[in-house]
């Protein structure tokens, strides 16, 4: 059995590790799920302050978690994605 001193899996701290960093935008308290892709779409430009990379970042994770189990709602994201682009004029 392995002690805490010396326990191979256990990985020291150093300069480069990354740290936990909270995002500040709110709780989405089941939003995605029951928005429509439009309303999605504006609720995340307001919440995110219409940065594109946080919007995008956050329906990019919704979509990669579930396209295997859940393709309908993966297809959703990626609607909302396509939304979010053309709102802030970004090629779809």
């Amino acid at each position: 059995m392995y002690s805490q001193s010396n326990n191979p899996f256990k990985k020291k701290k150093t300069s480069k590790s990354i740290t936990w960093h909270d995002s500040d935008a709110p709780d989405a308290k089941g939003k995605f799920k029951s928005l429509s892709p439009p309303d999605l779409a504006s609720w995340l430009i307001k919440t995110r302050k219409g940065k594109l990379n946080r919007i995008i970042s956050s329906l990019n994770q919704q979509y990669v978690f579930n396209r295997g189990k859940k393709p309908s709602y993966a297809a959703k994201m990626k609607t909302t994605m396509n939304i979010v682009r053309k709102r802030l004029k970004k090629d779809v």
